[in-house]
This record gives structure tokens, C-alpha cells and sequence, in this order.
């Protein structure tokens, strides 16, 4: 807003000089033209004169001829002399006195003119704060700064469920916004009531197979994966059921069929993109572990010799942390029994993105965790990945995975990947 207040200053200002200049300087000009138009006369005069004395004494005229023009001359000056008040001095005192006039009233009038047209045809509103984007537009997949507006549009949609419960639509983006929020037991339950209506959505089970995963721990059990495969009957470029389904295969040890379903998926990825790189590199992956060799290592096919790894599920003996979580006694009453406590260890350098991740309830407290491989959130970043964590906890009170103000945590120190005594204590609120 101050800058526009700004910029707006800089035109008018660069408009007044294009105006005041000319009618300031204009008095100045008309007096100086004054003074030299009676210079110049004069002169005029002074030369006529000293003519006619050669004249006379080049014995040119007669005395009486002199004496009569000497006369005209005179009388002529006399004329220009006494017009002079009535003429000449009357623009050269009126004009200032406009001109000046003139540019007070502009200097005034035109910023003036300015504001109030703009306030009477501008947007005013436009320079002050613009409005959050309503609850119905989040609905539509619009990001929304305030989650106060989110859940007033669940509210609502949920008062409307119950007026008209047979309502496949309205369950499965009650389900997603549910999801966004991390409450996945309870979108699990909105997605199952429209699922129970409709099951030719592929998008809808993929959906409700993954918040399924998302209640059971970031796991996929026998259900969630019957309604991947259910989706991928339905549309085989459904993407959420091929990531799903390639992440499946992949931590079922089925590393060729994960890579069957994420080669499918690469080829319906922007090319080039985030995505689309961090699949290929699940795919290096998965190559890597089918053909029996470390991730990373070119796959070779066609060798005998190279047997196939049976334990490519099992991370390696020393890729786990363990230890105990604790909730200090001064925060104890600032939770309830079922609050939902996240353990993760992530990287101490490099993204932030947990590596592994569990979860347990405040009831659970002090519980002992153990993270391994088998419990990252994406097969490329896993906690063998890593030589040195930090293991965190938090107490989420709105079961949302991401933090928000009012969520209990603590933190490790940096700890070695193998490290098995690693104690964290829940020590201090979210700001």
C-alpha cells in the first residue's frame, strides 16, 4: 500500500513540472522582453538624433529643418515615455500575479483531483490486505492459510451428509479434506461410506486405500492393497494407484513388479520434474534390489551367478535407531490420552523430510520405538540412507502429521544410525 502511495506521488509530482515551470518563469520572460524592447528604442532614438546634429553641421538640413526635427524626435520619445505605464508595465506586473495564481491553484487542484477520481473509479480495497481464500474454494483444491475456514467447511459439509447421507460425492470430499488435515481414521471412515456407494472411481479407492495406509502406521495391509489393485482394474493410469501399488510390490520384496508399475507411471510424469526424477530414482532402486545388487549399482541382467538377494527387504543389521520417548510432568496436563504422538528420525543434514516414522498415543507413554527402513514414508529415502539423525517426537493434537500451534515436541541430540539408547523427552510446546 505504500508503495503504490509512493509511485502515485511521482506521477503527479513529475506532472507538476511539466505545468508550473512555464507559467513561474513566464512573469520573469515578459519583464526581461520589456526591459529590452525600451533599451532598444532608446537606442533607436539616441541614433536618429545624432544624425540629424551631422546632418546640421554637414550643413544638410537648415537650422529650422533641425530645429523641427529635433522636436519630432522628442516628441515621439515622449510618447513611448508616457505609454509605458498604461502599456508596457501593466502585462509585466498582471502576468506574474496570474501566473503565480495559476500554479498555486494546480500545485493544489491536481494532486487533489487525483485522489478523489481514483477514490470515486479506482479499487481502494485493492491496496489493503486481500481477503483469504473461502472455504469453498479450499474445498476445490485452493490452499488456504487459515485452517479455522477448513474446518468450518467440514462442519458443513458434515451437517449436510447427515441431511442427505446417500450422497457418494459429498462423503469423498469430506474424506479428502479429512485427509489434508491428517485425521485419517476419520477420512478413512468418509472415503468407506462413498466407496460403499460407488466403485468405479479409480481416483476414490486410490484415495481410500491410501488413507487406509495412512491410519495403519503408512502401511498398506491385505485391504489397501485388494482396493489398489481394484483402481488399477478400473483406470491403469490411475497415478495414486500406481505409486501405490509399485510402493506395495516394493515393500512386499517384489521389486520387479514395483518396477513394472512405476515405469508405467514415469511415462504419465511431466518430463523432467521433481516427480518425475524421484521416480526414476525409485526405479534405479527397485532395478538394483530385483538384480540382487546394493541400490544404487547398475541392475545386470542375464547373469546367472547373480542370485537374487531374499533378504533385499530386510535393512541392513545396523540401520535402525532405538530408544524411549517421554513426556516431561509439567506438560502432562497439556494432553489427552488418545492425542496421537509421531516418532521420526530424520537426516542432521540435508532435507528435513522424515527418513522413518512411527506412531503410537500419549497413553503409550514412555513407549520404546525402533526405526528402520521399513518404515519410511518413500522408498528413496530411507534411514540407511543416512549416517546421523535426529529422532524427534510430537504430540499432535489434531492427529495432522504436520505441526501446528499448541502440538507438544522434543527432540534428540545428533545420534549415530545403529545408535539403541537414545532417550527423547517431550519438553516443549509449538509456538
Amino acid at each position: 500500500m505504500t508503495v503504490f502511495w509512493i509511485v502515485a506521488a511521482c506521477f503527479v509530482i513529475a506532472a507538476l513540472l511539466f505545468v508550473l515551470p512555464p507559467l513561474l518563469y513566464r512573469a520573469d520572460k515578459d519583464k526581461k522582453e520589456t526591459v529590452e524592447r525600451e533599451v532598444i528604442n532608446t537606442s533607436i532614438y539616441r541614433d536618429q538624433l545624432a544624425e540629424l546634429e551631422r546632418d546640421l553641421r554637414n550643413d544638410m538640413v537648415e537650422p529650422e529643418q533641425y530645429a523641427q526635427g529635433r522636436r519630432e524626435l522628442e516628441r515621439r520619445l515622449l510618447e513611448d515615455v508616457t505609454m509605458q505605464p498604461d502599456t508596457t508595465p501593466a502585462p509585466a506586473l498582471a502576468v506574474p500575479r496570474s501566473s503565480r495564481t495559476t500554479a498555486i491553484v494546480l500545485g493544489l487542484a491536481l494532486p487533489l483531483c487525483a485522489v478523489l477520481l481514483y477514490f470515486k473509479i479506482g479499487s481502494p480495497n485493492a491496496l489493503g490486505p486481500q481477503p483469504v481464500a473461502s472455504a469453498d474454494a479450499t474445498a476445490a483444491g485452493q490452499h488456504s492459510d487459515a485452517p479455522e475456514q477448513i474446518k468450518a467447511m467440514i462442519g458443513k459439509l458434515i451437517e449436510r451428509l447427515k441431511q442427505n447421507p446417500q450422497d457418494p460425492e459429498g462423503w469423498a470430499v469430506l474424506g479428502r479434506s479429512l485427509y489434508a488435515l491428517g485425521r485419517f481414521d476419520e477420512a478413512t471412515e468418509a472415503f468407506s461410506k462413498s466407496v460403499a456407494m460407488v466403485r468405479t472411481d479409480a481416483q476414490l479407492l486410490a484415495d481410500y486405500a491410501d488413507s487406509m495406509a495412512m491410519a495403519n502406521g503408512e502401511r498398506l495391509d491385505e485391504q489397501s492393497i485388494g482396493l489398489i489393485r481394484e483402481a488399477l482394474k478400473v483406470d491403469p493410469n490411475n497415478q495414486k494407484a500406481l505409486w501405490l501399488g509399485g510402493t506395495a510390490d516394493f515393500e512386499a520384496g517384489n521389486f520387479s513388479g514395483a518396477v513394472a508399475h512405476w515405469e508405467r507411471l514415469l511415462k504419465l510424469l511431466p518430463p523432467n520434474s521433481d516427480v518425475s526424477r524421484t521416480m526414476a530414482a525409485n526405479i534405479e532402486e527397485a532395478r538394483g534390489l530385483a538384480s540382487g545388487k546394493p541400490p544404487g549399482m547398475p541392475a545386470m541382467s542375464g547373469n546367472a551367478d547373480a542370485a537374487p538377494n531374499d533378504a533385499g527387504t530386510a535393512a541392513p543389521a545396523n540401520a535402525t535407531v532405538a530408544g524411549v520417548v517421554n513426556l516431561a510432568p509439567g506438560l502432562a496436563a497439556k494432553s489427552a490420552p488418545t492425542d496421537t504422538v509421531f516418532i521420526f528420525a530424520r537426516a542432521a543434514q540435508g532435507p528435513r523430510m522424515p527418513l522413518a516414522i512411527m506412531r503410537a498415543q500419549v497413553k503409550d507413554l514412555p513407549v520404546s520405538f525402533t526405526l528402520d527402513d521399513s518404515m519410511a514414508a518413500m522408498p528413496a529415502m530411507k534411514l540407511s540412507s543416512a549416517s546421523e539423525v535426529v529422532v524427534g517426537a510430537r504430540i499432535s493434537k489434531s492427529g495432522d502429521a504436520m505441526p501446528h500451534t499448541g502440538d507438544l515436541q522434543g527432540s534428540s541430540q545428533v545420534v549415530k544410525v545403529g545408535s539403541r539408547a537414545v532417550t527423547v523427552v517431550i519438553d516443549s510446546v509449538v509456538p
